[in-house]
């Protein structure tokens, strides 16, 4: 039997992890999930949350359906305080993942992304 697995959703608390790794002190972090892809959206958002809880941290889930939404989120970031973002795994924040990495600089928020291509922009 062959198949293909998409271990994206499985390991995003393990990107929580290692950025609260990263930044020690931190007890606000942010999570950003498209609703207009709800599965994966609802399973991210519960499973960091969950781990979020066992870390004693404290996680706000942002939206964005489009690019004209980054924006927005990261001003929203600014204003929760956040020290930290975990990119949801979808295919709008893959295709954007130079204008995300962008906007973290620009905020000077660190990011956590799954793809190398977030990092190779500046992420």
């Amino acid at each position: 039997m062959t198949g293909v697995t998409d271990l994206n959703v499985e390991v995003g608390s393990k990107r929580l992890e290692l950025l609260r790794e990263l930044i020690p002190s931190a007890t606000v972090f942010a999570l950003l999930v498209n609703p207009n892809n709800p599965t994966r959206a609802e399973t991210v958002s519960r499973d960091l949350q969950a781990a979020a809880r066992a870390l004693g941290l404290q996680l706000h889930v942002l939206h964005a359906r489009n690019e004209r939404d980054f924006d927005s989120v990261f001003a929203t970031l600014s204003q929760l305080r956040a020290s930290g973002l975990v990119i949801g795994a979808d295919a709008l924040f893959s295709s954007r993942s130079e204008q995300l990495a962008a906007l973290a600089l620009r905020y000077a928020v660190p990011a956590i992304f799954l793809f190398r291509e977030f990092s190779a922009a500046g992420g």
